[in-house]
């Protein structure tokens, strides 16, 4: 073969090595497998039973995507673990008024740490990726604190003076939790959201929990 014919088939080789190399780049980013995987940390306001204890809130979860074909960038149904604590108070008050009137009320104390198992759906995935729905069973414990008598006596120099004997109850109990969510990307696999909770068990410990947080898609 000539010199003037090694030339050209030298460069369509060197030409088609480079075009399979960027078209193997391409493919390898375009395929990446999405993350299956997200992480949530939400911190907010606690409210139990008529919102007359109030305090506030941590929720920690993990979920796992169920199916592979996915709406970017939140998938369709997510089943997790998620762990909740949330403590309230009531505080005492006790004022008499110039006119004599006495005004009182009792102290309460609230703290519940629950397991919850979660199953999340995003019924608006098309038009609003962000937005779940999210239920599940809970199992958890419940501390609650309350005056089991009180007595009240006048001081001229500290004004009233209140005695209060207090009593502690813990109860497990199962129960269930609904919450509602809206996301937002921020960057890469974060993301940041607001939700509202409503919970409630066996025991009729009624709180609801307010708040927002970050999470992480891996």
């Amino acid at each position: 073969m000539r010199i003037n014919n090694i030339l050209p088939v030298t460069l369509f080789a060197a030409s088609l090595f480079m075009v399979t190399s960027i078209c193997a780049q391409t493919n390898t980013t375009k395929f990446k497998p999405k993350p299956t995987y997200q992480a949530h940390l939400h911190v907010g306001g606690a409210f139990f039973g008529t919102g007359d204890v109030n305090g506030y809130g941590l929720l920690v979860a993990v979920e796992k995507s169920v199916f592979k074909k996915t709406v970017r960038p939140f998938p369709a149904f997510q089943v997790g673990f998620g762990l909740n604590f949330e403590t309230g108070i009531r505080k005492p008050v006790n004022i008499l008024y110039p006119n004599g009137d006495f005004v009182e009320s009792s102290y309460g104390q609230t703290s519940k740490t629950s397991g919850w198992a979660t199953f999340k759906y995003h019924p608006f995935k098309h038009s609003m990726d962000g937005f779940s729905v999210t239920v599940g069973p809970t199992l958890g414990v419940t501390q609650s604190t309350s005056e089991k008598s009180v007595s009240f006596t006048y001081d001229p120099f500290y004004g009233v003076i209140r005695k209060s004997v207090l009593a502690t109850e813990n109860h497990f109990g199962m129960g269930y939790r609904i919450a509602v969510q809206q996301q937002f990307v921020i960057k890469d696999h974060f993301m940041i959201g607001f939700r509202a909770d409503f919970s409630n068990d066996v025991h009729g410990d009624i709180n609801t929990f307010l708040g927002g947080g970050l999470s992480y898609r891996f």
